[in-house]
């Protein structure tokens, strides 16, 4: 595993010129939305990326007119418009091409939605922790634009047994949702900071509590002009 590298260097240096950049992300049903869940409780603002998608394909955005363009109209409720998206999702898990276009049609809608709340937040409190929560950061290669990645970490077998229970659904569908994203040990060798929710909730909420109250809060009074090659974090916490 790389060596952490020190985050003091850039505060000595004085770089302190924007707002840090923070993604949080996982793999489906890792524990992520729990682990956001407790920094927005600490009062992080988190921007959700399911969230914006949401609002980004209801019927008449543009993203959700690209998607017209390129589904068959079985993917669209016929009274509201509105996609269906317990079929789009069963396809999409079997179709990498159907997951390719519809990535393609509705991501630049979600992120530009993102970016502008994030610029709302620089300007409305600079002090405030703004955090992007985006399930596939790394597939979508966008690790490039944060200067620090969190990773909620749980082997693949205890994702597929959380999967199963949450979704009501086989072992083999579970294990093919999974087969959509990377795997999460390749995440994790390249995430800065990890929080292990193969545990109980508490021993999350201790990593959490322990990201918070030091790493995250090294980042309130600095600005940062780094790339994430040369951000500075801890590829873990005590658990």
């Amino acid at each position: 595993m790389p060596a952490s590298k020190s985050f003091g260097a850039d505060r000595a240096s004085g770089a302190c010129r924007r707002p840090v950049r923070i993604a949080l992300t996982g793999g489906i049903a890792s524990g992520k939305s729990t682990v956001a869940q407790m920094l927005q409780h600490k009062g992080a603002v988190v921007l959700d990326a399911d969230a914006a998608a949401r609002r980004a394909v209801a019927p008449g955005q543009p993203a959700w007119k690209r998607l017209r363009a390129i589904l068959d109209a079985a993917y669209f409720d016929p009274a509201t418009g509105e996609i269906q998206r317990r079929k789009l999702r069963k396809d999409i898990v079997r179709d990498p091409e159907l997951r390719a276009q519809v990535n393609a049609a509705v991501h630049p809608s979600v992120m530009e939605a993102m970016e502008a709340a994030w610029r709302e937040w620089c300007v409305r409190d600079p002090h405030r922790v703004v955090i992007f929560d985006i399930p596939l950061l790394y597939e979508a290669q966008m690790e490039g634009s944060f200067d620090c990645v969190i990773l909620v970490y749980a082997d693949p077998e205890t994702q597929v047994q959380r999967l199963c229970r949450r979704d009501g659904i086989a072992s083999e569908e579970a294990q093919k949702t999974l087969g959509m994203q990377w795997p999460i040990a390749w995440k994790k060798e390249r995430a800065h900071v990890v929080i292990d929710n193969d545990g109980d909730l508490e021993s999350t909420r201790r990593q959490v509590d322990a990201l918070w109250n030091d790493k995250l809060q090294r980042i309130l009074s600095c600005r940062k002009n780094t790339s994430t090659t040369s951000s500075s974090w801890d590829r873990g916490l005590p658990g």
